[in-house]
């Protein structure tokens, strides 16, 4: 069995997918986790707000993927959807 690793990331709606943001952030609990349950079931996702407003969101990641295999989910996701993903320390 593959070990899990916990993530933060601060995920920012940035415009560009031609959706409207609430749509966006609304919806990007269930968005991010069918994409990453595509490439490992055990995945979870868990969204909060953040202090920030409403165009931001706290998503709490705990997979077996590797940090490469993140960064290019993360990366395809954002471009598709208008959002910035930067990781939390």
């Amino acid at each position: 069995m593959k070990p899990k690793t916990n993530f933060s990331f601060d995920v920012q709606y940035t415009a560009g997918s031609g959706a409207a943001p609430d749509s966006v952030m609304d919806s990007l609990g269930p968005s991010l986790q069918k994409v990453f349950t595509a490439t490992d079931p055990s995945a979870t996702v868990a969204v909060s707000d953040s202090h920030k407003g409403s165009g931001n969101k706290i998503v709490e990641l705990v997979t077996t993927l590797q940090d490469a295999e993140i960064s290019d989910i993360l990366k395809a996701f954002s471009d598709k959807h208008g959002v910035t993903v930067s990781a939390l320390e």
